[in-house]
């Protein structure tokens, strides 16, 4: 329906000249009214029949209206003209039945938008249900009515509907802007005065926004503590919450309770309660069943739960099947299964090997899965063996080494070779295909030039699952006698390598995973893995794991005990079911990054159970760093698609460290994509870096090697450090740490430093005015650590990103964010830390220039291994020799510099000294590659291959006669 206008009146022109003037029916709240000759009448619109008030005269019609002074009449009207007003008319009584009908309707409804608007801070489940109210009433009059015609508070309730029904998401934006804007004014002193210093704007924005759910990312040392605190005071402050409406989760209980004790101190209101979420369990079940649970000590004392599980495993050993999948699993399965094909370089297929440390029952470390398997059968069958040894004829020459077969079997003189070829004759892609053919032809011919018997099997053989059965065969052809150990045996023999006693902690690890990923009890184990999907490995693992589950299960179940995850479990069931009604319309979770999927679950299921509640959760995925607990980061980066509607606020001002360690630390972090970006200011500016690196080669042998390197930088330290600084020393592990007795040398020797140490996971929420990160080299229990988590264990933890040392990188971003003015970092940069060659390869800004750096560590990128392209040349023999720092799995060494010792780096054809006041240089073959010496011939000096082996078919015969070198 169109809106309705006034209605004119105009008499013919002829009247007009005659003085005949025009009328207007107006539309007013008391009804119509009649306007002519600047007088008022009110017309009775009841008895405006045509019949009533319609007159023809001899040319013009006449219209005769009633109104409460008598009739008024309209001569010298057209006939469009009259039927032009009772058109009019009838649209004006029809306008009038809809307008009052829905009058009231539309009264109701602006008066619940009006309440709903003013409820707070307009949230997206309050701003959905306005809208399709004012949508579906705004569909029933279509229009406003026209102004006048309703009075003006009914005409405002159509216009509110209206205008709220036709708002886009500015609109909206706008509305909760101006709410945050006059909250923040109105509770300004509260906001001033709450912590020590004064809320950030930032921090006030979190406090007074008040979405269905609201994630504020915190970076380091922004205060998300004080957006916590404010938060529940600003709640209880602003009438919005009474204190036991409220419920704050921290994850520890040192955390909850310093929280606790800034809201009793911080907030006027008493009852707001700060709670660990296995409180929040365990308070949830004495609700219900009106007693408190009894938490089992298996849950609190890690030792103790080892021990029971030590003694279940042994229980179990003494079923025959039980006990065959435990030799099963530890002669075949224990590592994960790969495929050497599937790696592109020698030197990452190396870092596989050192990261898993492939080692046999024997305890040698092989270099691949192949020789596992090889290995540990020939142990099985009682065949004595020994792996790698020399060749029992001389075959090593000046410029190679003795050949040592992969296996060689005492007891009657056989050597096996396992070759790693497909059915194809192919290599891995980084093995050279003709030259290790070359080299598998040269070792047949050895033993057939020595007469010694060789016994030879392929990668195909154990990518096809034959290996052990062919390689059973091979064996009995050439007589070898077996001597199978009996189970027994083995088990006694793997008591005594430790084997079983290693077992204990991975079964304990893997029997807490295990629980905390069954939502259901009688979830299908194959379930609980991602995917569904088992390898051979994981199933295996499992044969092991549910037996020693079951019997954990039994043992609460005997002693009427519960853990944490039942804890969890038991509390999520009772809020759905409904036996628990959650009093809290406000929860607030700190330290989000860290939540795992059963917390995140009683957090949802809290919020979803009451129609009000608010979900608050302050945390930094740049700092989720307990992935092996079970925190699950998607959690924060996935924020809105996992728990619905989302506002988030970003608290990126830290007053901890300096802008240099904040673009070191910021730039370094998000070199990951899945890391949700933020810009971090600083409230400390410096014009200088704030992040130093000393480059030294880590000695091998004592103690005090770790001193060494520590006495330079803390000398450089209390050297420009105030009276009184702290000094946090962090490592990886706790072993790359000083130890007690060291701890007091360095105290006593720098009395004017408070010096502490920690483990990076243990200094998260810590800070120091200077922190020094040790332990930053490569390898299993480097930094980033290489350690691979069980296959069965890392599929039953929340899944990891793509992005290489993912949550390695975010826990070196914490180390570099514990410090307030200056971090120190120490590496060898001949085995470098990834990160470390990735903060000098980019070009961070770093300070190089604090420590001397000996040309070797400065020219690390320079000395790159040529063969496993992983490696660094180090010296070894005295300085003249270098060999591949991934030795023994690389082999490849080059001499240094012939003048000066030094290394040499490879520039085309050529090496070169890289001591800038040394000249010297070496050819390089461009056959292999190899260097090239001087020889004296027949004919003269000329220049040889030094992988010349006279007539074998590896010996490399390049030769040049004259070669000449310009810089």
């Amino acid at each position: 329906m169109n809106t309705l206008k006034n209605k004119s009146i105009t008499p013919h022109w002829m009247m007009r000249l005659l003085g005949t003037r025009k009328a207007t029916i107006l539309i007013s709240s008391d009804g119509l009214i009649l306007e002519r000759a600047g007088k008022r009448f009110a017309v009775c619109s009841e008895n405006l029949t045509r019949e009533d008030v319609l007159l023809r005269g001899r040319l013009f019609f006449e219209l005769v209206l009633p109104t409460d002074r008598g009739v008024q009449q309209l001569k010298g009207l057209r006939k469009a003209e009259v039927e032009g007003f009772f058109d009019w008319l009838q649209d004006y009584w029809y306008w009038l039945a809809e307008s009052q009908k829905f009058a009231s309707e539309v009264r109701r409804c602006a008066a619940e938008i009006d309440r709903l608007l003013d409820m707070g801070y307009l949230r997206s489940s309050r701003w959905l249900k306005i809208k399709a109210m004012a949508r579906e009433m705004l569909d029933q009059f279509r229009m406003v009515p026209a102004v006048g015609y309703l009075d003006r508070d009914r005409h405002a309730d159509f216009t509110l509907v209206q205008e709220v029904a036709h708002w886009g998401d500015q609109e909206v934006e706008d509305f909760r802007a101006q709410y945050v804007s006059r909250l923040k004014d109105q509770f300004s002193t509260f906001f001033d005065g709450v912590e020590s210093n004064p809320l950030s704007e930032n921090q006030r924005d979190a406090c007074v926004i008040d979405e269905d759910n609201n994630l504020v990312l915190a970076g380091a040392g922004t205060g998300k503590t004080s957006a916590m605190v404010g938060r529940a005071g600003f709640l209880v402050e602003s009438g919005q919450a009474q204190p036991d409406e409220i419920l704050m989760l921290a994850f520890a209980n040192k955390a909850a309770r310093e929280m606790q004790e800034r809201l009793d101190e911080r907030v006027d209101k008493k009852g707001v309660v700060a709670s660990t979420f296995h409180k929040l369990g365990k308070d949830i079940i004495a609700s219900v069943e009106k007693a408190q649970p009894s938490i089992s000590p298996l849950a609190t004392d890690g030792a103790l739960l080892e021990k029971h599980v030590d003694q279940w495993f042994e229980k179990l050993l003494e079923i025959s099947t039980y006990r065959q999948w435990v030799l099963d699993y530890l002669g075949y399965y224990r590592y994960q299964e790969v495929n050497p094909f599937d790696f592109k370089t020698q030197g990452e297929y190396f870092e596989y090997i050192f990261a898993n440390e492939i080692r046999t029952l024997k305890g040698e470390m092989v270099k691949g899965l192949g020789e596992l398997w090889i290995a540990n059968h020939l142990f099985m069958l009682g065949v004595a063996y020994e792996y790698e040894a020399d060749y029992e004829h001389e075959t090593r020459g000046q410029d190679y080494r003795q050949y040592q077969p992969d296996f060689y079997l005492p007891d009657c003189g056989i050597y096996l070779e396992h070759w790693g070829i497909d059915r194809d004759g192919n290599t891995a892609p980084f093995v050279g295909k003709k030259k290790y053919h070359a080299g598998m032809d040269w070792k047949r011919r050895v033993h057939e030039k020595y007469g010694t018997r060789l016994i030879e099997t392929f990668h195909y053989e154990y990518s096809e699952g034959c290996l052990l059965t062919g390689l059973g065969k091979k064996l009995t052809e050439a007589g070898v006698q077996f001597n199978p150990r009996s189970p027994d045996e083995m088990l006694d023999t793997l008591r005594e390598f430790g084997e079983i006693r290693d077992l204990t902690p991975l079964l304990a690890d893997l029997l807490r995973r295990y629980k905390s990923h069954l939502p259901r009890p009688d979830q299908p184990w194959k379930e609980i893995v991602q995917g569904g999907h088992l390898s051979l490995v994981q199933q295996q693992a499992l044969k092991i794991v549910v037996p020693i589950y079951e019997k954990y299960e039994a043992f609460l179940k005997e002693n009427r005990h519960i853990d944490f995850d039942d804890m969890i479990g038991r509390a999520i069931a009772y809020v759905k079911c409904g036996r628990f009604v959650s009093p809290w319309r406000y929860i607030l979770v700190d330290e989000f990054q860290d939540i795992s999927e059963p917390r995140a679950r009683l957090v949802k299921t809290l919020r979803e159970s009451v129609d009000v509640c608010s979900l608050f959760c302050v945390g930094d995925d740049w700092q989720s760093i307990y992935r092996f607990t079970g925190s699950d980061i998607r959690f924060t980066t996935d924020f809105e698609e996992r728990f619905g509607a989302t506002k988030i606020t970003v608290l990126d001002k830290t007053f901890r460290f300096n802008n240099s360690i904040c673009d070191v630390a910021s730039l370094f972090v998000t070199e990951n994509p899945a890391q949700v970006k933020k810009s971090l200011t600083t409230h400390a500016m410096v014009n200088h870096s704030a992040v130093s690196l000393l480059r030294e080669k880590k000695r091998r042998g004592s103690e005090a090697d770790l001193d060494d390197r520590l006495n330079r930088v803390l000398a450089h330290v209390a050297a420009r450090a105030e009276e009184g600084s702290s000094v946090y020393l962090l490592g990886r592990f706790r072993f790359n740490l000083p130890n007690d007795t060291q701890m007091m040398m360095l105290r006593k020797r720098f009395p004017s430093l408070s010096i502490a140490c920690n483990t990076v996971h243990g200094a998260k929420g810590l800070e120091a005015d200077y922190v020094v990160v040790l332990g930053l080299e490569r390898g299993q229990y480097g930094f980033p650590s290489q350690k691979t988590s069980h296959s069965l264990l890392e599929a039953l933890l929340p899944a990891l990103d793509p992005f290489p040392y993912s949550e390695e990188r975010r826990l070196f971003y914490v180390a570099l964010t514990r410090a307030k003015q200056r971090v120190y970092l120490i590496g060898d940069m001949t085995n470098a830390s990834e990160f470390l060659v990735e903060l000098l390869k980019n070009k961070y800004p770093l300070a190089l220039d604090d420590f001397e750096t000996s040309l070797e560590q400065a020219s690390f990128e320079r000395i790159r291994c040529v063969k496993c392209k992983t490696g660094t040349l180090v010296a070894v023999q005295g300085k003249s020799f270098y060999g591949c720092s991934n030795y023994p799995l690389c082999n490849h060494t080059e001499s240094g510099c012939q003048t000066c010792g030094n290394p040499m780096q490879r520039v085309g054809r050529f090496k070169i000294c890289l001591d800038p006041d040394c000249d010297s240089w070496m050819p390089v073959c461009p056959r292999c590659g190899a260097d090239m010496v001087q020889r004296k011939g027949r004919y003269g000096a000329f220049w040889g291959c030094r992988n010349f082996r006279g007539d074998d078919d590896i010996s490399c015969r390049h030769t040049e006669n004259n070669i000449s070198f310009s810089s």
